[in-house]
């Protein structure tokens, strides 16, 4: 008896949450499912990854435009490979693949919203074709209960929708002699207080904000220095403000990294400044570093960081960024005790293997409701993890 046939339609597989997401789900079924992956647009740098795993990874190079064409291309590709399930990430593939399905009724059809592009609100377009939409059977998911209410308010009902959290593999704890290593490697020294972000530069994750309120960071503390690791079409804009700002020197463009959670044991705080966030794998693995997180309340930011508790949720100004950056900076205690809350937090609510284990029950028909992840007081938090980490006894 074969295999059930899955195949992950995504935009690209260039670096990003989503696609790591991915190859994550990819990687960890592979005793259980049979992948194809297929690119709407480029295969993208992460590629290369899939293909390691022995998954073949199929690029349609789509052009600018709706392409009706694109669908009836992809029905014979699903034809083809028997594909049993099509898992659609964001919205683009979902209409494609949507449309490819109508060809090939046999194929079950997964879409999980990841996001938004923008704070906008609803677009008018979809409110008129997502209820047209979502007549087709199908398991339809948002990564937040934000996101969720945002797809209900383009057109989707929701009872139709179910909230599936992105999870991350928390790892080990960082150790003081890799806090040392990291910095060595970012050429900051140890006794300097380091912000740290991480993402593609993009203009939703409104880094020009972090960049202002780094000026008023260090001109409180000199000992301030921020770290953006991260590629993108934002970087050379970025990098020319911080020159206009006379800040260059404090703040460190490390560029597109893999080895992202080896550098987050440099940092003593992780800031997100997004205009919009689903839920960032990337604000999860720096809880799972023990970091203290500073965020925007916005998107599934404020499912993922109690505010007070394992971070600080903070307004879109320079001003009370660098506020709650530098209330963090005289407290090493409340850091640490932060630290162990958003860690723990993570191990409870966002595991790589739940989400995996949602993902499957879709693929294989069984019902799947809500994640119930309910905010934790932080004493809580850091008494479950001195009987359960054993990994506590480090920085």
């Amino acid at each position: 008896m074969r295999k059930l046939r899955v195949m992950q339609l995504v935009l690209s597989l260039s670096p990003g949450g989503t696609e790591r997401l991915v190859i994550e789900i990819v990687r960890k079924l592979a005793s259980r499912i049979d992948s194809v992956v297929c690119c709407l647009d480029d295969p993208g740098t992460w590629a290369a990854e899939i293909e390691a795993l022995g998954v073949p990874v199929i690029a349609l190079g789509r052009t600018p435009g709706f392409q009706p064409a694109l669908a009836m291309r992809l029905a014979r590709i699903i034809k083809e490979r028997r594909i049993d399930v099509l898992h659609c990430h964001h919205y683009s593939p979902y209409v494609y693949g949507l449309l490819a399905s109508l060809l090939k009724p046999s194929v079950k059809l997964v879409f999980t919203e990841h996001g938004k592009l923008s704070d906008a609100g609803p677009s008018r377009k979809r409110r008129l074709v997502n209820p047209i939409l979502s007549r087709w059977p199908g398991y339809l998911c948002a990564v937040s209960s934000d996101l969720k209410q945002h797809m209900v308010d383009e057109g989707f009902p929701s009872r139709r929708l179910c909230v599936l959290y992105n999870g991350i593999d928390p790892g080990e704890r960082p150790t003081a002699q890799q806090r040392h290593s990291a910095r060595v490697a970012l050429g900051v020294p140890d006794e300097a207080f380091v912000v740290g972000t991480v993402g593609r530069l993009d203009p939703v994750k409104n880094l020009p904000l972090l960049l202002r309120a780094h000026v008023l960071a260090v001109a409180a503390n000199p000992n301030v220095r921020t770290v953006i690791v991260g590629d993108g079409p934002e970087r050379a804009g970025l990098e020319a403000k911080a020159a206009e700002l006379g800040i260059e020197r404090s703040l460190i463009f490390s560029g597109y990294r893999q080895d992202v959670r080896f550098l987050m044991s440099g940092f003593d705080v992780f800031v997100n400044c997004s205009s919009y966030e689903g839920v960032s794998l990337t604000i999860l693995e720096a809880m799972a570093s023990t970091l203290p997180v500073v965020a925007t309340p916005v998107g599934g930011n404020p499912e993922v960081v109690v505010d007070q508790e394992t971070g600080l949720l903070v307004p879109a100004m320079p001003r009370t960024l660098a506020d709650a950056m530098a209330a963090l900076a005289k407290s090493p205690r409340r850091r640490q005790d932060m630290g162990n809350a958003g860690r723990w937090r993570v191990i409870r609510h966002f595991s790589i293997a739940r989400m995996v284990d949602d993902y499957a029950s879709a693929y294989f028909g069984e019902r799947h409701t809500d994640s119930a992840i309910p905010p934790m007081k932080a004493p809580a938090e850091a008494e479950a993890m001195s009987v359960s980490d054993p990994t506590r006894s480090l920085v």
